[in-house]
């Protein structure tokens, strides 16, 4: 009977010992393959005025929850009032805007592409430019806290590996709807490329 008990009592040890070892091996596999990535993007977008904006982000992803740093500068463009258009409409940058934001949102990652929803906070540094008829400029900075947004689909290389800088990053290239609410709200649709840390999905 004893002999039973020390069997069963090693048998236990053991067990516990190799799901200790495996617990910790899927451990340290998870914290050094995250997925982490940056991307650049810009396209076509409105603040008070028809433009374009650009910008930089650089994501985290932990399970499906997505944390997100954004930069963007958008800029609007209006025609001059200084006479008749000829070949094509002269015009000035009307407003120039500064974004800078954090957002939490959620990504869906299947097999070579990925969609993702994001919203946050952000601050803005807006500055508005106005011409009279007689030329003369009229400018005023406005700074103003907002409600940011975007949804984004990408498209990444299909393989585990990419042969991009040792195996380490994988490029992705997508479309990006942004925009941000607020005193002043601007949208935008563009292409974003980017690149990320190697993960396993």
């Amino acid at each position: 009977m004893e002999r039973i008990v020390l069997s069963l009592f090693f048998v236990l040890i053991f067990s516990n010992f190799v799901l200790g070892q495996e617990t910790s091996n899927l451990e340290k596999e998870q914290k050094t393959n995250p997925i982490i990535y940056f991307e650049g993007f810009g396209g076509p977008s409105v603040v008070k005025n028809l433009g374009v904006s650009g910008g930089v982000g650089l994501n985290y992803q932990l399970g499906e929850s997505l944390f997100t740093f954004r930069y963007i500068n958008s800029a609007g463009y209006k025609r001059k009032n200084d006479g008749p258009v000829i070949i094509a409409p002269s015009v000035y940058k009307s407003e120039d805007n500064v974004e800078l934001a954090v957002m939490y949102g959620r990504r869906w990652v299947k097999e070579h592409h990925s969609y993702s929803i994001s919203a946050g906070i952000s601050r803005n540094n807006l500055e508005l430019e106005s011409r009279g008829l007689d030329g003369i400029r009229t400018v005023s900075t406005i700074g103003f806290y907002g409600f940011p947004f975007e949804a984004n689909y990408k498209r990444f290389y299909s393989k585990k590996r990419s042969n991009l800088i040792y195996n380490v990053l994988i490029p992705s290239v997508g479309f990006k709807f942004f925009g941000d609410i607020g005193k002043y709200t601007f949208v935008g649709v563009g292409v974003s490329v980017g690149f990320g840390l190697c993960k396993h999905y």
